[in-house]
């Protein structure tokens, strides 16, 4: 960009290159003045939605309780909810403050923290103030979160991936002393489960891998003749090669 020719350039004793752009003297501070504030503009108006629990990758059994906790950031503005979301199924609403506690109303650029609050029954108070994802079937889920602030703002959490796992073992034995071990959801998750034997109950060796079906894991053992009579099993998981 160069001075038009109305104004003087003669006064300007130095120039600036940016690759092709030249600048002179006052036209240099007049292209800092509009460039300058346009970048602490952007470099300023920052978004931040997170997962602090459940961390990615971690397994968990349907016996728990996923735990759902969010950290939530706007420059300009104020995250007091968020929409949490399995396979991109809602499975409910975390929020900055619960019905029983009066907090100081955040301001714009506060960090929150957002959690999902116990269901009331009627009018009885819950005997606790959060709780996390339960009841969760065996299977592989992609969590994420979406938000949108007091002013507009709208933020979404980077996707982490949970496995919840059916550790649920069926044992079945017929009349020659063969056993059949039976996982219902064994097939459900990554990842796979072997089968192993104890006489103990603390020396435990291992037999073999589960087969998955569509839903069930099974595994066939026929023991030994000389094998004892007291033999317990149990199913270990064994988590996916990473690639």
């Amino acid at each position: 960009m160069k001075p038009p020719s109305s104004i003087p350039t003669n006064s300007f004793k130095r120039q600036i290159s940016f690759g092709s752009l030249e600048l002179s003297g006052g036209w240099l501070m007049l292209w800092l003045m509009m460039a300058v504030p346009a970048a602490h503009a952007a470099e300023t108006n920052l978004t931040a939605l997170q997962f602090v629990a459940p961390t990615n990758n971690a397994v968990f059994t349907t016996m728990d309780e996923v735990p759902i906790l969010l950290s939530a950031f706007a420059t300009n503005d104020v995250f007091l909810t968020a929409d949490v979301l399995a396979n991109q199924k809602v499975i409910g609403t975390a929020q900055y403050c619960c019905p029983l506690c009066p907090c100081a109303y955040p301001f714009a650029g506060q960090t929150t923290t957002l959690q999902i609050p116990v269901p009331w029954d009627g009018g009885v108070r819950p005997l606790r103030t959060w709780q996390g994802w339960t009841n969760v079937p065996p299977g592989n889920y992609r969590l994420t979160a979406r938000a949108t602030g007091q002013n507009g703002t709208v933020g979404e959490a980077v996707p982490v991936n949970i496995t919840v796992l059916d550790l649920a073992l069926c044992i079945f034995v017929n009349a020659q002393g063969a056993v059949t071990l039976v996982m219902p959801g064994g097939a459900l998750s990554k990842g796979g489960f072997d089968a192993e034997a104890s006489t103990d109950l603390r020396t435990w060796t291992r037999l073999g891998t589960f087969q998955p079906g569509n839903v069930a894991a099974v595994y066939f053992d026929d023991p030994p003749t000389n094998a004892p009579n007291r033999r317990f099993y149990r199913s270990v998981y064994v988590s996916p090669r990473l690639p």
